[in-house]
């Protein structure tokens, strides 16, 4: 099955994503956080690079990883899911605005070429339960997914996974429930042989739904996987 076409995204012009205000600090603003509040609550700082979590001094690497890497290669994220940066996710998810998505997807852009990172062949969102996506009407880590291979001129596909089972909403579950919870929870559309593709969600936390996509992504033939997400939780290493 070919990536799907990518459909033409509308510029964004001053106002399209936010009216007109800050949403961290109230400036006027083009966009959902002006440069000094993005600068601040956004900057790229030393991250694990298979996990994302913050790392001190020269380290490439945090404990966990060390120990128990996950089954992706890499992991670029923008920013931690707190305060305020939560109210981002929140309002795109629960507040129908895909365009917060979109946006997400040229930072991570932005930022996927400042590190000189290798181009992957596809790009793919993890997928939403059909009964989420019909309440939803939106699957954020699609919104950002087609935006972030739009910006980087590479393909796309929204049914390379597909959700198998409906289940509990992981962010309503402890973390050691979580594994437990996406177990068999995706499948592969095809075979992605010698493929490297870059798996993408809005939010990173305990790892076990990545982790449980990439899996499967690997048993499809991929030759590696890494992750992009708009958030990471701190201090929840995907264990």
């Amino acid at each position: 099955m070919p990536a799907w076409t990518l459909p033409v995204l509308p510029a964004l012009q001053p106002g399209a994503l936010w009216p007109g205000r800050c949403a961290h600090c109230g400036a006027r603003s083009a966009e959902p956080l002006c440069p000094d509040c993005r600068q601040r609550d956004l900057a790229s700082r030393p991250r694990c690079r298979r996990c994302g979590l913050p790392v001190g001094g020269d380290a490439s690497l945090c404990g966990s990883c060390l120990l128990h890497p996950p089954s992706w290669q890499t992991a670029l994220v923008l920013g931690d899911y707190a305060f305020p940066n939560d109210r981002l996710v929140l309002r795109m998810k629960f507040g129908a605005e895909p365009a917060i998505g979109r946006w997400f997807g040229r930072l991570l852009a932005q930022r996927w070429r400042s590190d000189a990172l290798p181009q992957p062949d596809l790009i793919v969102p993890v997928p939403l339960s059909r009964r989420r996506l019909l309440d939803r009407g939106f699957n954020p880590a699609w919104e950002i997914a087609r935006s972030l291979a739009r910006q980087l001129g590479c393909p796309a596909d929204a049914l390379a996974l597909r959700r198998q089972r409906d289940g509990v909403a992981q962010s309503s579950l402890p973390l050691d429930a979580r594994r437990r919870n996406v177990r068999g929870a995706y499948a592969a559309a095809r075979r992605f042989d010698g493929h490297t593709i870059l798996l993408v969600d809005d939010v990173l936390t305990s790892g076990a739904t990545l982790d449980e996509a990439a899996g499967v992504l690997l048993r499809s033939g991929a030759a590696a996987v890494g992750v992009a997400t708009a958030l990471r939780t701190p201090l929840d290493p995907p264990a």
